[in-house]
């Protein structure tokens, strides 16, 4: 199968409308497209309404919002804790990297966005744990969307025993020179 936007578009679809799949991984080179398609299809759904958008930092939500086409001011504060409406959907912020954010949000949710998922993958294994057993375990959600930004040098095997589908976006037939120069970056950098 390709891994282009429309192949991404269908599988994230299915997923999406599936009974008896919950978490899915979306990797790939389509660095700013992956996370934005994720909240663009969740819009479009009707049926997932809030969610928690967890984040690397509490910091970057703007930028990752913008990079979504939301329009939100770059220099906005979002707190952990509080419901803001954006685009149909009613989200929840909270930090990947601090867990003291984690019991701000609501524990019965439509879908959870995890974004980027990089980083995380070198935390020490109890922040895995705890990760893992907040989102699938403590809090109820329906879906569960754990989002790569630069995929290439990092192991998510850890995660292989609680993602139901896993999907590759890459940019490839979009900006085969940015595709590329995605690679060589990640590359260069392991």
């Amino acid at each position: 199968m390709n891994n282009n936007r429309k192949n991404a578009i269908i599988q994230t679809t299915e997923f999406i409308q599936s009974k008896d799949e919950k978490v899915i991984l979306l990797k790939g080179t389509h660095q700013y497209e992956k996370h934005s398609l994720v909240l663009k299809l969740l819009s479009e759904s009707k049926e997932f309404i809030t969610g928690l958008y967890r984040s690397n930092s509490m910091q970057n939500i703007a930028m990752q919002l913008d990079h979504a086409g939301y329009k939100v001011k770059l220099n906005q504060k979002f707190t952990s804790g509080r419901l803001y409406n954006l685009n149909g959907l009613r989200i929840y912020f909270d930090s990947l990297f601090t867990r003291s954010t984690w019991s701000n949000t609501a524990q019965q949710l439509d879908f959870a966005i995890i974004y980027p998922m990089d980083s995380f993958c070198s935390s020490k294994n109890d922040l895995k744990e705890d990760f893992l057993n907040d989102i699938l375990v403590m809090k109820k959600v329906k879906k569960i969307f754990i989002v790569t930004w630069t995929d290439m040098r990092h192991d998510y095997t850890w995660l292989a025993p609680y993602v139901d589908r896993t999907v590759v976006f890459d940019a490839d037939e979009e900006d085969p020179e940015y595709h590329n120069r995605v690679i060589r970056s990640s590359q260069r950098n392991y």
